[in-house]
């Protein structure tokens, strides 16, 4: 766990010196600019969260750990779990948003024919999304280039839903689709001429790839303005990745569950 935390916390210092660049930029916008649909204080759900994920990769099992947990608007800065960002222009239902993606996922392949491990470290995913609340439900479009060693491209568009049940329990379900470009895809799943002769594996090119998503998310009432909210997220590689000799099978798999205080 000691090495897992080390790695994760070299792979992701570039994305953070990133991320506060953004944040503390010499502000184009003064706090008078600051448009009526967006809150002078913290709107939303500040806690801590078990991350889980697993990402049927070798032999490596699920990942976990335990984090602080966000999913709040602040002013034009917001944070939704494992994305945060700044909010620009007005754009159709939302804005259009300088944002990244935090990755939490190890992209270590241990193999199980002679149990040497290569290190493909994790992306640091930077670029533009929006977030677009309409009537019928709320559109996420996020398109990323990835800071970390594949150089690749990243993109994702999700749709969820709003469904009140009992006892004012909500579920929020999900479907989407998620594109790597060959570079991307690559990178993290291919295995080279060199990584085939530590590992055993046979040597595989991965290709640009379309991964589809479906996930939910259940927001249950524990007292006065707390919450947990279970998310849980299953996606399905493609033929580009999921022909990968590294892949055990072919989906991975994201649970968060948060305690969280809710800011109105």
């Amino acid at each position: 766990m000691q090495s897992f935390l080390m790695m994760l916390r070299q792979s992701n210092i570039k994305f953070i010196l990133l991320l506060l660049c953004v944040a503390f930029i010499p502000p184009c916008y003064a706090l008078d600019d600051i448009p009526n649909g967006l809150p002078d204080r913290i709107v939303g759900d500040i806690g801590g969260a078990f991350y889980s994920s697993n990402l049927h990769i070798g032999t490596e099992g699920a990942q976990s750990l335990v984090l602080p947990y966000a999913f709040f608007d602040y002013q034009r800065f917001f944070a939704r779990i494992d994305q945060v960002g700044i909010k620009t222009f007005k754009m159709g239902y939302g804005y259009l948003e300088v944002s990244g993606k935090i990755s939490l996922d190890s992209y270590k392949v241990k193999s199980p024919i002679n149990g040497n491990s290569i290190n493909k470290g994790s992306p640091i995913p930077l670029g533009f999304s929006t977030f677009q609340e309409t009537p019928i439900g709320g559109f996420f479009v996020n398109a990323y280039h990835d800071f970390g060693k594949s150089k690749g491209a990243l993109y994702e568009a999700s749709y969820f839903t709003e469904l009140e049940t009992y006892k004012k329990i909500v579920i929020y379900p999900q479907v989407g689709i998620e594109r790597q470009s060959s570079q991307y895809a690559n990178y993290y799943y291919s295995i080279n001429t060199g990584e085939s002769a530590l590992t055993g594996y046979n040597a595989f090119t991965a290709s640009a790839t379309n991964n589809l998503i479906a996930g939910v998310m259940i927001e249950i009432p524990i007292m006065d303005n707390w919450y947990m909210n279970i998310y849980g997220k299953r996606k399905w590689m493609g033929s580009g990745i999921n022909n990968s000799p590294v892949m055990n099978r072919s989906f991975q798999d994201n649970i968060v569950a948060a305690l969280a205080y809710r800011f109105k």
